[in-house]
Order: C-alpha cells, then structure tokens, then sequence
C-alpha cells in the first residue's frame, strides 16, 4: 500500500521516518510505557531505527500495519504515533507526555478510524482497540473517537513477554453507534 497523508484540524498524519529516531527514543523512555505498552523495554535507539528503518516501511508496503506519525505540521517535530493493524484492524497509537490532554490523539484516533471505515482499507467495516486493564487514558481516547465499549469472553493483551493481561475492548463502525459514549460510563463516568 502507499502511505497516505491525513490531516486534521491541528494536525497532520503523515509516515514516521528515520530522523523522527531521536524523539521516538525520548518518549518510550515513559516509565507508563513499560507498565501499558508492548514496545521494547528498555527501549533504545536501535529500536527506534528498527521500527523506522525496517517494521514501517515493510509495513506499509505489504499492507500489515499502518502507521502514522503525529505532527502539528508538515514534517514537523513527532508528537507520537499511531497505527491500524490488519488483524481486526485493531488500532493502536501513544503520544508523548508533553503533548497528552490536549485532545490530539482522540482527534488523530477519530481521523484513522474514519479514513479506514470509508474504503482507506478496502473491506473493513470495524475498526478495533484494545488497552491494558486500567489504561484510562486510553480508554478515553477511545470513546472520544467514537468506539462502543464491548466485552468480550477472553478479553486479554499480549505482555512482552508472550503472556497475557485483562484488556478493555472497543469497537467503532463506519456511523458511530449512539450507545457508544455510554458504553464506557462504567470505567469513566457518566458524561459530562
């Protein structure tokens, strides 16, 4: 497949590469990471080369995962990265911590989800995430882009380690289901 560029109101979604190294290296130096992540820990820099170099480009050219990097503008400076895989076409993405709170991965996650579900990835009619138990934010991601809270029989992530932990689960369609939102009031709340 060739990389598509998607933008948003504040950011552009463009192919992560290899000067993006650096600060990619930085922020999966999160301690959050090891603990709600499957990255490499510790990561180092020659993971970072590794994803860039070889996992992103092979990636994208044979359709398995594709994966965006999160920018304000054009070329600018990485802010995270986020990816839709083809089994399930399960999303999944983080951001630095500098840069959480401000809405920017719900409005990136709402992007991919929607790009998907309208022919991005031909036949795919859910777009899946799936988080560590406990992954707050990323569950509030989740909701904010549209997906219904579901609960599946064995809902567990992979660890490192080929393990498994308890995972919360999520499902969006092309038309947001109206009992989304209220989906996930159990773990976050009612809505505001």
């Amino acid at each position: 497949m060739i990389p598509v560029v998607l933008r948003t109101e504040r950011l552009v979604l463009e192919v992560p590469v290899p000067s993006d190294a650096e600060l990619i290296t930085q922020y999966c130096q999160d301690p959050l990471f090891e603990q709600v992540l499957t990255t490499p820990w510790p990561y180092t820099r020659a993971d970072a080369d590794a994803f860039l170099g070889e996992h992103v480009p092979v990636s994208w050219a044979n359709g398995s995962e594709l994966t965006w990097a999160l920018r304000r503008t054009e070329g600018g400076p990485l802010l995270g990265v986020i990816s839709v895989r083809d089994i399930q076409h399960e999303l999944g993405f983080w951001i630095g911590a500098e840069h959480r709170g401000a809405g920017l991965m719900s409005e990136a996650a709402t992007a991919v989800a929607e790009w998907t579900l309208t022919g991005g990835i031909t036949g795919a009619e859910t777009v899946f995430w799936r988080a560590v138990e406990g992954n707050v934010a990323s569950a509030r991601v989740a909701r904010a882009a549209g997906f219904r809270r579901i609960q599946p029989e064995h809902a567990t992530v992979p660890r490192r380690d080929g393990t498994t932990l308890p995972a919360w689960y999520g499902v969006r369609e092309a038309s947001v289901d109206p009992r989304a939102y209220a989906s996930w009031d159990a773990l976050l709340g009612a809505a505001a």
